[in-house]
């Protein structure tokens, strides 16, 4: 039985083609792995934020979370066989936001390495729950919170007695 699409239905669609894959040639994206093509659908949003956040601005944000996935993209089967796809994928998107960060050396990232102060702005600046920072750096939930504690621990001063 075929089903007429709803009008939501249409409207969603365009709204994900407009944001995560819109930087793709048509022609392209039919090309590419479904499975590429729904890690990118469920990242985009997350990308996309920690770029600007990152850049300054929510433009400069699509600009790295693109980037980072059309390089994702090259290396899609290499990120398919490593232990986490999302960790891959994290490690690009971080090393191109590092690229274009706004924020003078000595803040977060110039304190602690990149993967403990990017935990702290998925955390504190962009607000994500554990679980969901977890997920898009390709950890679990208790991972992060590992990795988020000991960043908050490198940042308190020592007391020494």
């Amino acid at each position: 039985m075929l089903m007429r699409p709803s009008p939501p239905g249409l409207r969603a669609e365009a709204e994900l083609g407009d944001r995560c894959c819109a930087w793709m040639e048509p022609r392209t994206a039919q090309q590419l792995p479904v499975s590429y093509l729904a890690f990118c659908s469920d990242h985009w949003a997350v990308y996309q934020r920690f770029g600007a956040a990152a850049a300054g601005s929510r433009h400069a944000g699509s600009r790295i979370a693109r980037a980072a996935l059309r390089d994702l993209g090259e290396q899609w089967h290499r990120a398919l066989r490593s232990s986490s796809p999302a960790a891959h994928a994290w490690g690009l998107l971080s090393r191109r936001a590092s690229e274009n960060r706004t924020a003078p050396r000595y803040g977060l990232h110039g304190l602690l390495d990149r993967d403990a102060a990017d935990a702290l702005v998925l955390r504190y600046r962009l607000g994500l729950p554990p679980r969901r920072a977890g997920h898009a750096m390709g950890l679990s939930e208790a991972g992060f919170e590992l990795l988020r504690r000991r960043a908050l621990r490198d940042l308190l001063p020592t007391h020494t007695l």
